[in-house]
């Protein structure tokens, strides 16, 4: 440090001497009025400036003394930390401790190894705009004083956003969305898997109860007929199915159609269902009965929550299910199934926009043991269930759309889902016609239930608790069509869900 010149006003100078804290400056000039000199080398603070003039008479060996500040540029500012934003930066740091003896007048930054530019301010943090998204950069501070630029920093690097940056943010939100999905067509077609075992255990009873006999003979051209409207969180559908067909060795050929709606009050999201089948079946024996299917699904969900948007799935599954008479008026059924699905997915939360077709597989199975108790109007149908599904989901590729680029190979592994279920389920059959349910044109229902399920996603969730179902079948007097409508809720732990389920059935 040293080497400032510094110019010194005052009156009769003449062959003076100046000193900097007692040293000799260097390169003194006067010329009457001013003196110029150059600083010595010197610590940083302040120093004693001295003038002596030499001049005779009453002034000689006159001196004067000011202040003078020796000052070096400043170190350089620590603890960078880059916040990207859009097309942005802002970069926060600690200010160097050692100024050089002077104030920080500005702050420069350089990008990239490049040209040093004024960032306009004296604190943290800096702002920079104008940088292109998507794109890697390094950053390094200086701090400048009255003596010059400081030492630079050490650089750091730093990402502009992009759909990728976006996507690993919102990673666990992305995945938890399909989870969700997963867990609610899961739900679905286990709902549906029990139906069908329920009605074939139905048209077991009623087969046993005419003596064995089948309830249609005749041959009838097949006439299938009808319209579905799908809006928002509603569903409304009319239909006519009718036919009939005699097949060898007593074997009955079935259409199922199920409509379905769950609502999750927890996340807002909702999904419509509607599964259609293809199952045959026959007696076995005086105390079996044994079937199996092919069918395909169509279902839309409305989701909400983080993300916003929906999902279109296709599926198509296969499986088979029996029931067996185990006692007087007591029944064991059971099913098992195969599925697979393709599923669309388009969803956005403001920033990011993501499209996926990603396809998953699935496993189900499931029992029950229940009875007939009679009493005079209504029945006591008592079922203690267990059923069992899962998931496979895997890999799930995205496109990506956020801060006007797009990318199309981000992806996430999504795992798999798995669901059990334990239900109590004692349900009142109220005939309408004074016959047994199985043989009534009309039957409305009522079943309060208690139920324990696990649900294995990234996490393992575990909900006991209570719901109840309202329900409502008919059959046409041939007895080759029918329909059923049933609304069920449950609360399990602090969750509740409900369903609306319409099913269609005939046989042909």
């Amino acid at each position: 440090m040293g080497g400032t010149i510094v110019t010194i006003s005052g009156t009769s100078l003449g062959c003076v001497s100046v000193t900097f804290g007692g040293v000799a400056a260097n390169a003194v000039t006067a010329s009457g009025n001013t003196v110029t000199a150059t600083s010595p080398a010197g610590t940083v603070g302040n120093v004693d400036l001295t003038v002596i003039n030499p001049n005779i008479g009453a002034n000689a060996n006159a001196s004067a003394t000011t202040q003078f500040s020796y000052i070096t540029t400043p170190a350089a500012p620590t603890g960078l930390a880059a916040t990207a934003g859009d097309g942005s930066v802002s970069v926060s740091f600690t200010a160097p401790s050692n100024t050089g003896g002077a104030a920080v007048t500005d702050y420069e930054y350089q990008l990239d190894g490049g040209n040093w530019v004024s960032a306009g301010t004296t604190a943290s943090p800096i702002v920079i705009t104008g940088l292109t998204n998507g794109t890697s950069y390094s950053i390094a501070l200086r701090a400048v004083n009255a003596a010059g630029a400081g030492t630079a920093s050490a650089a750091i690097g730093f990402n502009t956003p992009s759909p990728a940056s976006e996507f690993a943010a919102n990673e666990q939100e992305i995945r938890q969305v399909i989870l969700d999905e997963a867990v609610r067509s899961q739900q679905s077609a286990l709902a549906a898997n029990q139906r069908m075992s329920r009605d074939a255990r139905d048209r077991f009873v009623a087969q046993k109860s005419t003596g064995g006999e089948s309830a249609h003979t005749a041959n009838v051209p097949v006439d299938i007929d009808g319209s579905l409207d799908v809006k928002s969180t509603t569903i409304s559908s009319k239909g006519i199915f009718y036919g009939a067909s005699a097949l060898a060795n007593g074997t009955q050929r079935l259409v199922f159609g199920d409509f379905d709606i769950q609502h999750d009050s927890e996340t807002g999201s909702s999904t419509a269902t509607i599964t259609g089948r293809m199952a045959w079946e026959q007696m076995t024996g005086e105390k079996t009965l044994l079937g199996y299917f092919v069918g395909g699904e169509l279902a839309r969900s409305n989701i909400a929550g983080a993300f916003d948007g929906d999902q279109n799935r296709i599926g198509v599954s296969a499986g088979g299910y029996a029931v067996q008479e185990v006692a007087l008026n007591t029944y064991v059924d059971g099913f098992v199934t195969l599925g697979a699905g393709r599923n669309n997915l388009d969803m956005d939360n403001g920033g990011l926009a993501l499209e996926s077709d990603y396809t998953t597989q699935s496993i189900t199975f499931g029992t029950s043991m229940s009875g007939v108790v009679e009493q005079p109007g209504y029945e006591i149908w008592p079922e203690l269930s267990f059923s069992y599904g899962r998931t496979w989901i895997g890999d799930v590729g995205v496109t990506g759309r956020a801060y006007g680029l797009v990318n199309n190979a981000l992806s996430l592994d999504a795992g798999s889902v798995t669901l059990a279920n334990v239900v109590l389920r004692p349900e009142f059959r109220m005939p309408m016609d004074g016959r047994p349910s199985t043989q009534s044109l009309q039957v409305f229902s009522f079943a309060p239930r208690l139920s324990c399920e696990q649900v294995k996603t990234s996490v393992t969730e575990e909900y006991c608790g209570a719901g109840a179902e309202l329900g409502f079948s008919g059959s046409s007097v041939d007895g080759l069509s029918s329909v059923s409508a049933k609304i069920m809720a449950d609360r399990r732990g602090n969750r509740t869900t409900s369903s609306l389920q319409l099913n269609l059935q005939h046989r042909f």
